[in-house]
């Protein structure tokens, strides 16, 4: 039957709509009919999303900057989804956040991956995106939203020659993350920033990213027994102790349990070019760096007792290389402040899309500075005696040192990998420091 549009459950712009009952039949149509219209979009620019209200849905096109890997993420309810997000700009001089849940991941998402780990800027139209408002606007799909990538549109020609003849070096502001008042800013940060910036001692914590390298490991105390009765839709999991008698129990649920969950606390020394860091891992983040559940790695050491396996394991883990997104605030403990610095999600690297992230941010800086920049006439400053890199700049670590022990650069000219007499693992080959970047 048809029936006049019920705009509050139908965001289509249309007056009418169809609806079909259980009488109804759908019957394909094999014939080719010209008069039919295609599928209608109602592009609105990037620029025009930062006034539009939370929760409407839209049609958007542009040119895809960046885009991340997938990640797993476990809704409220307990069950897991995949969401992968990627940067998207257009002529209007901004970008956002577009956010892909579930099958979009692994079908078009990577499609997208493909494309721009080749070198590739490909045009996306996202058909019914809902906008949401979290720290700035974005772009999330929902379960009739459609993705079209690299379209034969005439809006899609348009972005594609614009973004040859001048869009690949004009900067964009995005809508997503940063903001001209107090809110939360989640960029790019070297290591090194975290302290001399003095990140996270401001009222509210700063969120930060970083491509780093895990190089010292705690493993004494890798994980703790929680609990794992529900709350809700989610478990407890606080701590639990053991009674002694095979069972465990929670202060909080003041209850005992026959069984506990064992969840991540790992503590990792992270270090860049610039310096290192310490940081908390908790489960999420620890079973994407460990690869496997901390239960199962728990009976691998206290269980099964196999100590060559474990050790093998933290080996794997040790010296790759990772994007870490961080949380960073300043907190108390036993009267003391000190800086906390806690992995939010962590991300394999991909080094195609990584220098692609790092030499957009160059051309945004080189693009911002240009008109600003003095002209040199006395030549390099290079030094031919000195070099780059020079290794007078950091000491040699010894072996069975933690990191913070052994000067600024830690631990970059042990040979190998050792396993040290303070229940961590470090090691690694020389490096140069190269500076800030």
């Amino acid at each position: 039957s048809l029936r006049p549009a019920q705009k509050n459950f139908n965001h289509l712009n249309n007056d009418y709509e169809i609806m079909l009952d259980n009488a109804s039949t759908i019957q394909q149509c094999y014939e080719e009919d010209a008069a039919i219209p295609r599928q209608q979009f109602s592009f609105r620019s990037i620029g025009d999303i930062e006034s539009l209200q939370s929760n409407s849905i839209i049609d958007v096109i542009g040119i895809v900057s960046s885009i991340s890997p997938t990640a797993t993420i476990m809704k409220k309810n307990g069950t897991e989804t995949q969401k992968r997000a990627l940067q998207m700009k257009d002529m209007s001089g901004r970008s956002v956040e577009v956010t892909m849940w579930g099958s979009f991941c692994n079908a078009e998402g990577q499609r997208l991956q493909d494309l721009c780990d080749s070198g590739g800027f490909p045009v996306l139209a996202v058909k019914a995106g809902k906008i949401s408002e979290f720290n700035g606007k974005a772009v999330s799909t929902i379960g009739s939203s459609q993705l079209f990538i690299d379209p034969d549109f005439v809006e899609a020609q348009k972005l594609k020659d614009w973004f040859e003849r001048e869009g690949k070096s004009v900067p964009s502001i995005s809508i997503s993350r940063e903001f001209s008042g107090t809110g939360r800013v989640d960029v790019r940060k070297a290591i090194s920033q975290i302290k001399d910036e003095k990140l996270g001692t401001s009222e509210k914590p700063d969120w930060i990213t970083v491509s780093a390298t895990i190089i010292y490991m705690k493993f004494d105390n890798f994980c703790y027994t929680a609990c794992p009765i529900m709350n809700g839709d989610r478990p407890c999991s606080k701590k639990v102790t053991d009674n002694g008698d095979g069972r465990w129990r929670c202060e909080k649920c003041d209850q005992c349990v026959d069984e506990c969950d064992y969840r991540y606390i790992l503590q990792l020394q992270l270090q860049d070019h610039t310096g290192e860091t310490w940081v908390t891992a908790f489960q999420e983040a620890g079973e994407e760096i460990m690869g496997m559940p901390a239960k199962e790695l728990y009976f691998v050491k206290h269980e099964d007792k196999d100590e060559e396996k474990f050790e093998d394991i933290i080996r794997r883990v040790a010296f790759t290389k990772y994007i870490f997104k961080l949380k960073i605030k300043e907190e108390t403990y036993s009267d003391e402040q000190r800086v906390k610095s806690t992995v939010v999600r962590v991300d394999k690297l991909s080094y195609a899309s990584d220098t692609r992230s790092v030499l957009g941010a160059m051309d945004k800086l080189r693009t911002e500075n240009a008109s600003s920049l003095p002209v040199k006439q006395e030549g390099s400053h290079y030094n031919a005696d000195a070099g780059i890199g020079s290794s007078s700049s950091v000491e040699r670590r010894e072996p069975g040192l933690p990191a913070n022990q052994s000067g600024q650069y830690g631990n970059q000219f042990s040979n190998g990998s050792y396993r040290d007499t303070s229940g961590s693992y470090g090691g690694g080959l020389p490096r140069q420091h190269v500076g800030s970047y």
